[in-house]
């Protein structure tokens, strides 16, 4: 067990990529208002127009439809649970870091480390999951299409990027990883079953 413990803490916190990795505004991906305004934008685009002109288009297969949902809940789950373990790791593994400030990190900060690099594969991963929206669209599950559900993706992608920004508490990533794995299981499930 000791052994998995220490192959998981190397790849998921002490490699080079993680360890060293800094936050940095306008250098690092995603790291401009801009971008993030821009992917936003092109999501709720995408949404509104995709939406209205499947209304006279066919639906896609179930046939075709169901692979390609089953790939993607597959993918969000695995993510969201290497994520979950990555922060995990980056909190329990350092010996300078206090359980509190896994919740609310000091006031001078800098935005680097572990810590810092699952928040930004946090962040991107809300991209990821816009593919949600599609394939209901794609389906023409409309009644699945609430404006809720828009509103939440459009909206946890800029909470993400302030919490980066102005280095808030990355406390939420934990808990929503390891919800988000479940939740991609308890879709993968019944799209595997019927496959």
């Amino acid at each position: 067990m000791a052994s998995v413990y220490s192959i998981l803490t190397y790849w998921l916190v002490n490699h080079p990529n993680i360890a060293n990795f800094t936050w940095t505004e306008g250098e690092t991906l995603g790291s401009t208002v801009f971008f993030v305004s821009v992917v936003v934008s092109v999501y709720l685009s995408a949404t509104f127009l995709l939406r209205h002109a499947m209304v006279s288009l066919p639906s896609l297969s179930p046939r075709i439809l169901k692979p390609i949902t089953a790939v993607h809940s597959l993918i969000l789950c695995l993510l969201s649970l290497i994520m979950a373990v990555g922060c995990t790791l980056s909190i329990t593994s350092d010996p300078t870091t206090r359980f509190f400030n896994a919740i609310c990190f000091p006031v001078h900060v800098e935005p680097k480390g572990p810590v810092f690099f699952w928040a930004q594969v946090f962040y991107l991963s809300k991209i990821l999951e816009f593919g949600d929206t599609l394939l209901i669209i794609l389906g023409k599950s409309f009644r699945r299409l609430s404006f809720l559900h828009v509103y939440h993706h459009a909206t946890v992608l800029f909470m993400c990027f302030i919490w980066l920004q102005t280095r808030q508490s990355m406390f939420p990533l934990g808990p929503d990883e390891f919800y988000g794995s479940c939740h991609y299981v308890r879709l993968l499930l019944p799209v595997c079953r019927k496959m």
